[in-house]
């Protein structure tokens, strides 16, 4: 369940609302009769547009103690995506307009992100870029350009003491800047898309949320995101080992070779934090809110201790993952992961293949057709399923 909201929909929400729907609809509908469905071409296409970060959050499943990316070679974590290659996708995917999410990495850090900017004013589509905001200001006349259709989702994990303690000293101060920045260009009319703030609930800010949303509600942003941490436990993560070799004899040999990116997802809250947090939901419910308050996943207070505890059930009943028949996730090189948080998953490359080649695999196909027989193990702390699932 969602907090309530006084904000309503504009057209163009309501518009890309309906449009999510009905894609989840179709699909849905359609993978009952034939497994390998896929949409002709992808309506949403996620850019993972570097590896590297200019910075070490502690929560981070890529970056921190446990995190996969120390695993790569040197080239690895300092590769970007060719920016021949996102005028690409977007030159395929113009004809259904697909939806663009932007990451890393850190998107801002992306050494192409201005002329990225100058692609996207020549064929505006929906975009949002989620960033830890460090490089707003550097960024801001690109930012402008395509501001019509772009929500900027800017990361902080609390106040000042709890965010610089998992980001980095100063860092609060420096994200604040960033949103203040774009909220002045957004009432002087410059900025025109959304203001948006996410959490990483941490054990800090347990018994700090309501205040955290009250904050931000007093400053005008947009909406703020509570995500709670996507944890998997090692039985869970094993568990996943042996999926793969059972069911997917071209994985296998990918992660015997090094630590397969589901045992980086260590980060997670503390038992005793659960009922605090649990508090902190109701307080935020009991009232309607004048920007839009959204909890990642949107669990019932019942669901968070399973959740939180990295159970390996789905909350929210959830069974059916339809990222795999909308959306397309583009690593750095150019491979193509049918999961957006594990590139183990990787089916093809669009360097010297085109979208539809890709889409249409026989790789696709068959991550399509296992998955309508069930859920991963890793699946329940991935938020493409509850985003783009039932």
């Amino acid at each position: 369940m969602q907090p309530k909201t006084e904000v309503k929909f504009d057209r163009e929400s309501f518009n890309r609302i309906k449009r999510t729907v009905k894609n989840m609809s179709v699909a849905s509908r359609e993978r009952g009769k034939n497994p390998y469905f896929a949409t002709a071409i992808p309506e949403e296409i996620g850019i993972k547009l570097n590896n590297g970060c200019n910075l070490r959050c502690k929560h981070c499943f890529e970056w921190n103690a446990d995190g996969f990316h120390h695993d790569m070679e040197r080239s690895e974590k300092n590769r970007e995506v060719p920016i021949e290659l996102v005028d690409q996708i977007l030159t395929e995917t113009r004809p259904v307009k697909s939806k663009v999410f932007l990451w890393g990495g850190e998107p801002l850090y992306y050494s192409k992100f201005d002329q990225l900017c100058d692609l996207l004013e020549k064929d505006p589509r929906w975009t949002t870029c989620c960033t830890n905001a460090i490089q707003t200001e550097e960024r801001m006349d690109s930012i402008l350009k395509i501001s019509e259709n772009l929500a900027m989702l800017l990361s902080l994990e609390g106040f000042e003491k709890e965010n610089d303690a998992i980001r980095g000293r100063g860092t609060f101060q420096k994200v604040m800047h960033a949103v203040n920045l774009l909220l002045e260009q957004q009432r002087k009319g410059h900025y025109k898309g959304k203001v948006s703030v996410h959490l990483t609930i941490s054990d800090a800010m347990a018994t700090k949320l309501y205040d955290f949303l009250a904050f931000f509600e007093e400053l005008g942003v947009d909406s703020v995101y509570f995500t709670f941490p996507w944890y998997l436990p090692d039985e869970v993560s094993n568990r996943m080992d042996e999926y793969v070799h059972e069911n997917f004899d071209w994985l296998s040999d990918r992660i015997s070779a090094h630590k397969a990116s589901w045992h980086s997802f260590k980060y997670h809250l503390s038992e005793s934090s659960i009922e605090p947090v649990i508090e902190e939901m109701n307080r935020i419910n009991a009232r309607a809110w004048k920007i839009r308050p959204r909890y990642q996943p949107a669990l019932e207070t019942h669901e968070v201790r399973d959740f939180v505890l990295g159970k390996e059930k789905p909350a929210q009943n959830r069974s059916q993952c339809l990222a795999i028949s909308t959306r397309m996730d583009v690593m750095p090189s150019g491979e193509v992961s049918t999961c957006k948080l594990f590139p183990e998953f990787a089916v093809g490359n669009l360097n010297g293949s085109s979208i539809q080649e890709v889409w249409h695999n026989e790789g696709f196909k068959d991550v399509r057709e296992k998955l309508s027989c069930g859920l991963m193990p890793v699946c329940s702390k991935c938020v493409l399923l509850y985003l783009n699932g039932r």
